[in-house]
């Protein structure tokens, strides 16, 4: 799919950006990040909807090629009114949040939705089988790996700590439920945003991204 290749050149970029120590070019790599995520949210939302780009442009009175260039993770032109036309096609809610900005807050968080997704996905689960096979709503799975603003309860990190077999404690402080996180958690945390893209299927590559942190969260423990 043209999207997906998109969305792995932009991460390509993204790294490329980040790995040069520059300020204007990490704010730029933040900016690139976020428009990756809405297209990867709007992807997300359009297909658990059963719908082709058709079938939603169809629905909200545009064009698939529209809909093609809203799932673009390098596409910069996201509005509020689009947004909430996808989200009631697809029988879903626009949510704004607003809170102060802590880049390290912000970047752990998105460390720690990336680590729980793809742990899921890596295991071959959908977050309804999750949910199931660890005994809670599978909203609550919804919200910790869309939203970037969710604190999971204390019950849910503990069998998600059980589930995947991670320190509940490091899970804690990636979810931002702990303030007291240690240097060597934050750094390696930094590094796994740095080489962590949201694609619809694991790569090889980000496999190997995510066994490597694992086994830095449990070697901390």
């Amino acid at each position: 799919m043209a999207t997906k290749k998109r969305t792995a050149d932009a991460a390509e970029l993204l790294r490329r950006r980040y790995i040069k120590d520059d300020a204007k070019r990490r704010a730029s790599e933040k900016e690139e990040r976020l428009n990756a995520q809405i297209a990867q949210m709007i992807y997300d939302q359009r297909s658990e909807a059963g719908l082709s780009q058709k079938q939603l442009a169809d629905l909200i009175g545009t064009t698939q090629s529209v809909i093609s260039r809203l799932e673009d993770a390098e596409y910069e032109g996201h509005s509020m009114t689009m947004l909430e036309r996808i989200a009631k096609a697809t029988h879903g809610r626009l949510v704004v949040q607003m809170a102060a900005r802590d880049s390290e807050a912000d970047t752990m968080r998105f460390v720690f939705r990336q680590v729980i997704r793809n742990l899921r996905r890596k295991k071959g689960l959908t977050v309804e089988q999750l949910a199931s096979k660890i005994g809670v709503d599978s909203r609550e799975i919804v919200a910790l790996e869309r939203s970037a603003l969710a604190t999971p309860k204390p019950l849910l990190l503990r069998r998600l700590s059980k589930f995947f077999d991670l320190p509940e404690r490091h899970l804690a402080e990636l979810a931002g439920a702990v303030k007291d996180v240690p240097a060597t958690v934050r750094e390696e945390a930094t590094r796994f945003a740095a080489k962590s893209d949201s694609f619809k299927k694991l790569t090889d590559e980000e496999k190997t991204v995510l066994d490597e942190f694992v086994k830095v969260l449990k070697a901390k423990a």
